[in-house]
């Protein structure tokens, strides 16, 4: 069960009344990982840790309205030269403003494919967890995201930036939509995203990737799956599916991903096997293997095992 790091109250006013809170959470990760890729091809494993802190506030004011919000601070910072000026960019920061009218962020948020669709289950302690995932258009500089839920229904909508493939601070405007019906032990969403067209890398239409995700669950078994269909030249539909099953303090996942051919003319299947045991407290031991298969070049293999935290 997660536990708070450290909590910081503060009154602070707001309008003549409003009161807000500060408080601190916390995760961090240490294990071994493996990558047969490494090493001239004969595969290394090596050493990987990680810590981050989030600092949150929230607060409300005199009307109800609720505000806040989050940063993250993590063992390694600094600038690209990419990233803009100041003011353009939020690394894993985000503020907020909610009330009847729902919710509307402004930040770091990659959209509503992100928000409402999702990813299904990784495997690992944490440097291999992400293997799993397809990507989204998403963006890259500060965006803004609205979302609205009624009942057992969620609907956003949001836009945002994308930097061009040149480098030089360029940007395509990228926008998404979509919605998600939850109800209990089961979910799915619907969500489309576009951006412009790239000169530099030879577009010359708008680029889109409608996604539909899914969840149920039965038991002690969740099974997610998520499809993406992009109008990219030279991509192919994208699906993925995993199985998480839970006994006592353990659960195995199992995944499965086609990425399609990804424009290099070369097909690629991720297969993912992993367990995580609940240490209680906060910590977790967890690892996982996955098999890259790529049709046309040689396979390759990736594996950690480790422990995981959150404060």
């Amino acid at each position: 069960m997660k536990k708070v790091l450290l909590a910081t109250s503060a009154l602070v006013m707001f309008a003549g009344a409003a009161s807000a809170e500060v408080a601190l959470s916390g995760s961090a990760r240490m294990g071994v990982v493996y990558n047969s890729t490494l090493n001239a091809g004969e595969g290394e494993t090596f050493f990987s840790s990680r810590v981050r802190i989030v600092f949150t506030a929230s607060g409300e004011t005199d009307g109800g309205l609720a505000f806040g919000a989050s940063t993250r601070a993590d063992q390694e910072s600094g600038n690209d030269a990419d990233n803009g000026s100041a003011g353009d960019t939020n690394g894993d920061s985000t503020v907020f403003l909610s009330g009847a009218f729902g919710k509307l962020t402004m930040g770091d948020v990659s959209g509503a494919a992100d928000a409402l669709v999702g990813q299904v289950s990784g495997v690992g302690y944490g440097p291999i967890d992400d293997l799993q995932e397809i990507g989204f258009v998403g963006t890259d500089k500060t965006a803004v995201y609205y979302e609205y839920s009624t009942g057992a229904l969620t609907f956003g909508v949001g836009a945002g930036q994308v930097y061009r493939a040149t480098g030089d601070g360029e940007v395509r405007d990228t926008l998404n939509i979509g919605a998600k019906y939850a109800a209990d032990g089961y979910s799915v969403a619907l969500a489309y995203e576009s951006a412009e067209d790239d000169p530099d890398t030879g577009g010359d239409e708008e680029e889109g990737l409608l996604s539909l995700g899914a969840a149920a669950t039965f038991g002690a078994a969740t099974i997610k799956a998520r499809v993406s269909d992009s109008d990219i030249d030279g991509k192919d539909t994208t699906f993925a599916l995993s199985v998480d099953y839970v006994f006592g303090a353990t659960t195995v996942t199992g995944f499965y991903t086609d990425f399609g051919n990804t424009g290099a003319s070369v097909d690629t299947q991720h297969i993912g096997l992993g367990a995580a045991f609940d240490l209680g407290g906060g910590a977790t031991l967890a690892g996982g293997v996955v098999r890259q298969n790529n049709d046309g070049i040689d396979d390759e293999t990736f594996a950690d095992l480790g422990l995981k935290f959150s404060f």
